[in-house]
């Protein structure tokens, strides 16, 4: 009996047992054809029912990782020859900052050895793609040791360079002032006002009155004055064990102290003290012992 609410009219259905069998097999052959339709489209999505979805999954997501994997490569293949013509440039950095070669026992460092992935988990069941993987591994492996050796050297090169670089700095390479000499260095040679054989520790410079004179490279100045015999009197360190001085000037330029760099007036030409002419009475010390300015003077560095 079917009872609506609303005060409708009550409604009977009778079903025989052969009607009810019948609903009930129709019901079950729905429900079952249901079912089956579910699982084939259950069937289609990744991550359901093995052996159909997840390989489909794999194959793609293998897939994706050679394109990955391609483009990886050719960036290490990139990087390899940049790093090689880097190595070029290493060897002429190199000689130029005059170094010896890398040993070949330390070259060797930077090539071959296993990759960082020998012992890692396989990211993949796809054996030649875990190869390719390897492979990749080992080479940046292989980049990685050989950039770091060759930033070494550069380093070693650069401070090479630096320390040359001071040391040039350092040289007194260039000539006082512009004029002619008229006294060499000499252990032996008789002094023009006393008349007897003493050391000359320096070369003379004959010039005009009031020429400039410079320092023949950077330092320090640490004496600016008169000093006995000498006149008027300038003192440079110039580090690396190097000094230079410079005698009977007219007039001084610079103090004790003030930091002058190669070809800076620090004074003039004058006659003060023993001497009997203009000229510049040069010296150069080398680490507190005289030696020949003429060793470190270029031929054609003249000071204007």
């Amino acid at each position: 009996m079917l009872i609506p609410g609303e005060n409708r009219d009550v409604r009977s259905l009778q079903l025989t047992r052969s009607r009810l069998a019948a609903l009930l097999s129709l019901g079950a052959g729905s429900a079952t054809l249901l079912l089956g339709v579910g699982l084939v489209t259950l069937s289609h999505l990744p991550g359901h029912l093995p052996g159909v979805g997840p390989t489909t999954h794999l194959a793609a997501e293998n897939e994706r990782l050679r394109g990955e994997l391609g483009r990886v490569e050719g960036r290490v293949e990139t990087l390899s020859l940049e790093l090689d013509r880097l190595l070029d440039r290493e060897e002429e950095l190199r000689l130029a900052a005059d170094l010896p070669p890398v040993p070949v026992e330390v070259q060797a460092v930077g090539v071959g050895g296993p990759g960082s992935l020998d012992d890692a988990v396989e990211i993949s069941s796809d054996r030649v793609l875990n190869n390719r993987v390897r492979d990749v591994s080992t080479s940046l492996d292989m980049l990685l040791r050989r950039s770091d050796l060759v930033a070494s050297s550069f380093e070693d090169a650069r401070a090479a360079i630096a320390a040359n670089h001071a040391r040039l700095e350092a040289t007194p390479s260039i000539w006082p002032t512009s004029g002619f000499l008229s006294s060499t260095f000499s252990m032996h040679r008789r002094h023009p006002l006393f008349n007897e054989v003493r050391p000359h520790y320096g070369i003379d410079i004959s010039a005009r009155r009031g020429n400039p004179i410079v320092a023949t490279a950077g330092g320090r100045v640490m004496e600016a004055g008169w000093k006995s015999g000498h006149g008027n009197y300038v003192e440079i360190d110039h580090g690396e064990g190097l000094v230079t001085t410079y005698s009977h000037c007219s007039r001084l330029l610079v103090k004790a102290g003030q930091r002058v760099e190669r070809g800076d007036a620090v004074a003039l030409v004058g006659s003060t003290g023993f001497s009997i002419a203009p000229h510049v009475h040069y010296e150069v010390h080398e680490k507190g012992r005289p030696v020949d300015p003429l060793k470190y003077i270029f031929p054609d560095a003249i000071a204007d």
